[in-house]
This record gives structure tokens, C-alpha cells and sequence, in this order.
């Protein structure tokens, strides 16, 4: 009987098992990138509403079906400026990738999909100098921003400007919302770029106002007889580094000092009674700058002294002929 028994149970061994059971749903998830609890998706006309991870799961059945799925919001308002519907991730490179509606969408296996938005801010800013002093805006011709993924801003006038606070990159086989900084480029004062390439830079996903220091010089200007180094009243014609100019008064003590400056190159020229010759001033810090004015005086002075020279010469010269 034994050995029955094991031959029996080795026959049904041996006998074909029915197979088994495909199974006949799937799991489709969806997760919103950044996660984003209020955002709404309609699957075949039923609301879906994502949880506080901005995730999604059902279970649908499985088959070849076209399903219809749509963002309706892909626009979302937040403090200070909005979050907006980028692309699908997940659903191949076809054009309604970029779409907020699906309407090829197969349950033949499981699905992940993940919808990915950009979020941008308002982002005010100001000036100040090294002292922290504020600068009036309207000195500021333009500024020139430039973020850590290529874009650049050129802003003319005090405003606020929209920057990408947040964009979608994949990392690692998935998305994340990565944040965006902008570096300062340039602030173009007078002409003249009064910023280090670089060195400052704004999070707008951290902040809404942004604080820029500008790079201002003073200079002394003493004007003076070019011989006898007497202070001497007298103009000074200023010329910017965009070609502007300023007519300035040295005053009775040929003293003159100008604040607030852009660093940069700029042309001086004096006006008095007398000659002298414009100068260029290359202003990358605090200055003090001697200029010299060749006086009529200095011209008379000049003058005789050639012409007692000249005289002593010729005097010296007929001594020497008629020596005997």
C-alpha cells in the first residue's frame, strides 16, 4: 500500500498543474513635482485628489483601453507669484508629454507618472553702497541677473522682477524640484559696471527682496599753479564713463571733492585762467588728484627766465670773442 501511495502522489506530481491566473489590474500612480496637495487630476471624469505628498494610487483594470487623464490645474497661485504645469515624466517622449492631458493613456502594466511644475516668485530689490547707504534707484541704468541653469535677466529701472524660484530636473532616475539661484552680473551706474562678477546672488525660493552692494568711489580734486603750487579757483569739467559731463566749481581754495562715483574711467579737465592739458582717472578706489594749471603768470615767469638765459648766453658767448 506504501508504495501505491508514493506512486500515486508521483503521477499527480507529473500531471500538468493548472496554470495560474494572470492578474487583471493594475496600479497607476501619479505624484506631483514639487508635491503640491491642492493640484486636481480627472481620470475618465472622476476627480482625483492628490495627498499631503502630492501622491496619487488606484488600481485600475487591466487592459488595452485608451484612458483620458487631465491636470485642471495646471496653474496654481502661491504668495508672491504662481507654480505652472512644465511636462509629464514617465509617459515617453510623445507631444501630449507637454500637454496637461492624456488621452493615450494604456493600463496595459503599471504606470508611475509624475507631473512636474515650475514655481516663480517676485522678487523686489534694492541698492546700497559699501557703507550700506542707500542709492537711489533711479542712478541704476540696468542690472543683468543670470541663474545656475543658463537664463538672463537685463532689468532697466527700479522694479521687481519674476524669477524661477523651482524647476523640475531629473536626478538619479527620477524628478526633483531643484532650487534656481541667480548670480549678479552686473549694475551699470553712470556707465560703468559697479559690481564683481558673481559675488552676490538671490534664492528667490528663499526670499522676496534682495539687498545689492554697489561699488562707489569719492575723489579730491586740488587745483594748483604748476609752478609755485598755489591753490588756484578755478572749474572742473568732469566726464563720465558713458560720455556724460559735469561742470563742477573748485572754489577760491582750488578744493573739490565728489562723492559717490561709479569705479570706472573718467576725463578731467580744468578751466581757469591759464592752460592745462585733460588727464584720464582710472577710479577703482577713494582718490585724491593734484591738478596743475600752468598760470599766465607761470607763462611770464617763464618766459623772462628763458629770455635771461638766453641773455646770459649771448653775454657770456661775446665775453669769450673779444677776449684779447
Amino acid at each position: 500500500m506504501k508504495t501505491l501511495a508514493v506512486l500515486a502522489a508521483a503521477v499527480l506530481a507529473l500531471a500538468p498543474q493548472p496554470a495560474t491566473a494572470a492578474p487583471t489590474t493594475r496600479t497607476l500612480e501619479i505624484t506631483t513635482v514639487p508635491a503640491l496637495p491642492d493640484a486636481r487630476f480627472v481620470l475618465d471624469g472622476q476627480q482625483l485628489v492628490p495627498d499631503e505628498r502630492g501622491v496619487i494610487r488606484l488600481t485600475l483594470p487591466r487592459n488595452n483601453d485608451a484612458h483620458r487623464l487631465e491636470l485642471t490645474t495646471p496653474k496654481l497661485e502661491q504668495a508672491g507669484g504662481s507654480i505652472d504645469f512644465v511636462r509629464w515624466f514617465g509617459h515617453g517622449e510623445s507631444d501630449q508629454g507637454f500637454t496637461p492631458v492624456l488621452t493615450d493613456l494604456a493600463m496595459r502594466h503599471s504606470r508611475k507618472l509624475q507631473a512636474a511644475f515650475q514655481s516663480t516668485k517676485k522678487v523686489r530689490y534694492d541698492f546700497v553702497d559699501q557703507a550700506r547707504n542707500p542709492v537711489p534707484a533711479h542712478r541704476i541704468t540696468s542690472l543683468t541677473l543670470r541663474s545656475d541653469s543658463g537664463q538672463t535677466h537685463t532689468l532697466r529701472g527700479p522694479a521687481e522682477v519674476t524669477l524661477t524660484a523651482l524647476r523640475p530636473v531629473q536626478h538619479g532616475g527620477t524628478v526633483v524640484g531643484k532650487e534656481v539661484t541667480y548670480y549678479l552680473q552686473s549694475v551699470v551706474i553712470d556707465g560703468a559696471n559697479v559690481v564683481n562678477a558673481g559675488e552676490q546672488r538671490v534664492v528667490p525660493n528663499h526670499t522676496s527682496a534682495a539687498t545689492f552692494v554697489v561699488l562707489l568711489r569719492s575723489v579730491r580734486f586740488q587745483v594748483r599753479d604748476l609752478l609755485f603750487g598755489k591753490a588756484m579757483p578755478a572749474g572742473v569739467v568732469l566726464t563720465y564713463p558713458d560720455g556724460r559731463t559735469e561742470n563742477l566749481d573748485a572754489g577760491a581754495d582750488g578744493d573739490l571733492a565728489v562723492e559717490n562715483l561709479a569705479r570706472g574711467n573718467y576725463r578731467v579737465a580744468v578751466s581757469a585762467a591759464g592752460y592745462s592739458a585733460p588727464q584720464e582717472l582710472a577710479l577703482s578706489r577713494g582718490q585724491y588728484v593734484d591738478l596743475r594749471i600752468l598760470s599766465y603768470v607761470d607763462m611770464l615767469v617763464i618766459v623772462v627766465a628763458t629770455a635771461l638765459v638766453f641773455a646770459g648766453l649771448f653775454l657770456f658767448g661775446r665775453r669769450r670773442v673779444v677776449r684779447p
